[in-house]
């Protein structure tokens, strides 16, 4: 299991319950040398988070506490548990738990994930729209091992998204890659790529942790 990460930029975006469409809101940057964490708002955004005031950036020595109680605390009885869902290290640090979990949380609509540099793409990634699939494909998942190679299969026919591409075995779907990591996926998957299984999770882990893959590449500049 991993324990370090070379992500330091992540892309907090806020999905629309209706629609499923996401809107960037800003980025969460940490920065391990000097120790501190910051968050920047995109231009665009006319609707702030709380304790992070619009139109400025903040910085601080610790995460902020709205992304911070993403994180399962290391003195809950099933930090370790949760953290093995992940394939993460019990020691990984907050900004890599957020990066591998997305962040998700049942009192917003708020997403985290990597933003990636330019250069050697090592990305894993929880695949999306497991719900939606059939029983059968659903079950097939069951059927995976570390390892295994998966395929990429752009979806240009999707109703709700024609950028959408799927996460397939054997041409059987598995899922979606996350909206807001297409800009990064998509360029890398015109070069060479091997996507793999890195972790099934079982159904009680819920829809959104069933799936854990890693994409290995390239990212043009």
């Amino acid at each position: 299991m991993s324990t370090m990460t070379r992500t330091t930029r992540l892309l907090v975006t806020r999905r629309d319950p209706h629609t499923s469409a996401y809107a960037p809101v800003g980025e969460l940057t940490h920065d391990p040398q000097a120790q501190t964490y910051a968050f920047t708002y995109r231009p665009e955004v006319t609707r702030g988070l709380p304790g992070l005031p619009l139109g400025e950036t903040t910085v601080a020595p610790d995460l902020f506490p709205l992304f911070g109680q993403r994180i399962v605390s290391p003195r809950r009885a099933d930090h370790d548990e949760a953290l093995d869902l992940l394939a993460l290290d019990p020691l990984a640090e907050p900004f890599e738990v957020l990066a591998r979990s997305g962040g998700r949380s049942a009192t917003d609509t708020l997403e985290l994930t990597p933003m990636p540099e330019p250069g050697p793409l090592d990305l894993r990634f929880l695949v999306h729209g497991v719900r939606h699939l059939t029983e059968a494909e659903r079950e097939r998942i069951e059927t995976l091992r570390p390892g295994q190679p998966l395929a990429l299969r752009p979806e240009p026919t999707n109703p709700q998204d024609a950028d959408a591409v799927l996460v397939t075995d054997d041409g059987h779907r598995l899922g979606y890659v996350p909206r807001p990591l297409l800009e990064y996926v998509r360029p890398a998957m015109e070069r060479h790529h091997e996507l793999t299984v890195e972790r099934v999770n079982p159904p009680a882990a819920g829809f959104h942790m069933r799936l854990l893959v890693h994409l290995a590449g390239h990212l043009p500049a």
